[in-house]
């Protein structure tokens, strides 16, 4: 089967689109194309690097690589940004199918912007003509059938993913580029949400006061210039000297920074139903770093935690933390026994194997 994926997310820094990759390649002969930003490469023959000059150009620049590429079986759609270059391919190639992932889940109502609404209508429009549709957790897939008038329940693929150092030499010139933020010993935290201030990023902060300088956290991410004079402020008025902010990183340097700290922190806010059900991967990577979680009590992160005992889903973060603290071998120990049954390629096979019966449904 040859399949073109099409994703306008980022490969460096996206861990579903690479794993989504991985089960396009179980499934037949792929070429896939995702953003790339400064001096990204292409990983490999079949990785074209789209180098960012827009959405509309994003358009053209997948048409043009559907004609090249001639006639192809499958398109395989990641996201929403995804849909107008997809089907614009399976049109151009004589694609027979369509897979789509819905990794986001927007109401028109709650979409902010113009530009949001407008995605939003085109992923209604759109995804009931897919022939398989993926979500990105339980909770999300029985929303859809009623949001998007699907006929089937969509395929369940949870974010279940880790992080890899892209090669020796990497994992050596990160820990000697990066050990000085380590020197000292504390009991670190790491947020991967930026200083997204919606996704209480400033109740995380306003923590840092009461658990002290044995305590430290690190914002990891890309920020909007509005949340970070925020956060900054904060940090500033309450004299916090155990607080630091760093910009979205590579996959190399987020896996040494979790690797050398003690706990994840996951959260986000429940005013919208992609918040609210939020389907976090990057509770698997710290996870598969061994590293216990403090999570906002959404309904996914609070039934995760209750159920596997890996973390603790509570809106006061200074007092999860310090229960975690307080017995850290007992909560590292239940990590490790969850993450020893759960396994990234079986759960990559297990969807590739779905789509393939789905497929075989829609062709009889």
């Amino acid at each position: 089967m040859k399949i073109l994926l099409i994703s306008y997310d980022y490969f460096r820094y996206d861990g579903r689109v690479r794993e989504l990759i991985k089960v396009a390649k179980d499934l037949g002969d792929v070429t896939y194309i995702t953003r790339g930003d400064g001096d990204e490469q292409p990983q490999e023959k079949q990785h074209i690097v789209y180098k960012d000059h827009g959405y509309m150009d994003f358009i053209r620049f997948c048409s043009r690589q559907a004609k090249k590429l001639g006639k192809l079986d499958l398109i395989f759609i990641d996201n929403r940004k995804g849909i107008i270059p997809g089907y614009l391919a399976k049109r151009i190639s004589g694609a027979e199918y369509v897979v789509q992932d819905c990794r986001e889940l927007y109401s028109i109502r709650r979409a902010s912007g113009i530009p949001g609404k407008i995605g939003c209508l085109v992923e209604k429009m759109f995804t009931r003509h897919s022939d398989v549709v993926i979500a990105a957790n339980a909770f999300r897939a029985r929303i859809m059938v009623k949001m998007f008038g699907l006929k089937k329940v969509p395929l369940n693929y949870e974010n279940i993913r880790r992080l890899e150092y892209s090669s020796p030499e990497a994992k050596a010139h990160v820990a000697e580029e990066c050990r000085e933020f380590f020197k000292e010993k504390k009991f670190r935290i790491i947020s991967t949400a930026g200083c997204d201030v919606s996704r209480t990023t400033s109740r995380m902060v306003q923590a840092m006061k009461g658990l002290g300088d044995d305590y430290e956290l690190f914002l990891i991410g890309e920020s909007d210039e509005e949340d970070e004079l925020i956060i900054r402020e904060t940090i500033r008025h309450l004299g916090l000297t155990n607080v630091k902010i760093f910009p979205r990183m590579d996959q190399d340097h987020l896996k040494y920074f979790i690797e050398n700290s003690q706990v994840g922190m996951v959260t986000y806010h429940q005013h919208d139903l992609n918040n609210k059900y939020c389907a976090s991967g990057k509770i698997y990577e710290f996870l598969f770093e061994g590293k216990p979680v403090v999570t906002s009590t959404n309904p996914p992160l609070a039934d995760f935690c209750g159920k596997y005992g890996i973390g603790i889903a509570e809106d006061n973060y200074e007092q999860a933390i310090r229960t975690i603290a307080k017995r850290y071998d007992e909560w590292q120990q239940a990590v490790k026994n969850f993450t020893a049954r759960v396994h990234v390629e079986k759960n990559n096979e297990k969807l590739a194997e779905r789509i393939r019966r789905r497929l075989e449904e829609v062709q009889s």
